[in-house]
């Protein structure tokens, strides 16, 4: 009786830890997330679809406050993973802050220009990562002497993963460009 009794706490401690480990991986720093989740609020969310790369969809979130006028936008980009097993499927979305777009497009420039024309010696990663956990970078693997590009629209599961190449960059690139313009433009107040 005790066996079972120990066991049984046993797994309910794993289980309890992994739900834990689980909900403070989906914790974000995000501001834009912050002000979506804000309470008494009257929000208002428009959805602006910029294009599709690798599996990775670029859309604008612009979000008004109705209360205050206050207005905030952001980069979300979705991802989707069909598991092999099952036809269900679960979507990820990432979000990158407007101030954080400049840092992002210049990553991504570095990474197009220095980074993926190179070589290591060694197994190497180089990434960028936003508040929200969207990780954008590429890895060197030396086996392949090849570098691999890639997007996490949340960094704590691979099955949130697009992987790409050097040719999709002035695309992501394009679409990073847009969406600061956009956004911008949109969260401009009128007095």
């Amino acid at each position: 009786m005790k066996k079972i009794l120990l066991m049984l706490m046993l797994a309910l401690s794993i289980s309890c830890m992994a739900q834990n480990a689980k909900v403070d991986a989906e914790k974000s720093e995000s501001k834009s997330v912050a002000f979506m989740a804000s309470s008494g609020s009257f929000m208002k969310r428009e959805f602006i679809d910029i294009t599709t790369i690798k599996g990775v969809e670029y859309q604008i979130l612009i979000m008004t406050d109705l209360l205050t006028n206050h207005k905030m936008g952001c980069l979300r980009l979705t991802t989707e993973y069909t598991s092999s097993y099952s036809s269900s499927s679960d979507t990820y979305i990432g979000t990158l802050d407007y101030d954080e777009l400049d840092a992002c497009i210049q990553c991504l420039t570095k990474l197009q220009s220095d980074i993926l024309p190179s070589q290591a010696s060694v197994y190497t990663e180089i990434e960028y990562k936003s508040r929200d956990g969207v990780k954008l970078g590429a890895y060197y693997n030396e086996k392949k002497s090849a570098w691999q590009a890639y997007v996490y629209t949340k960094g704590y599961t691979s099955r949130s993963a697009s992987f790409f190449n050097s040719e999709n960059i002035p695309s992501i690139l394009d679409a990073m460009r847009q969406a600061k313009t956009m956004i911008a433009e949109r969260t401009k107040t009128t007095l």
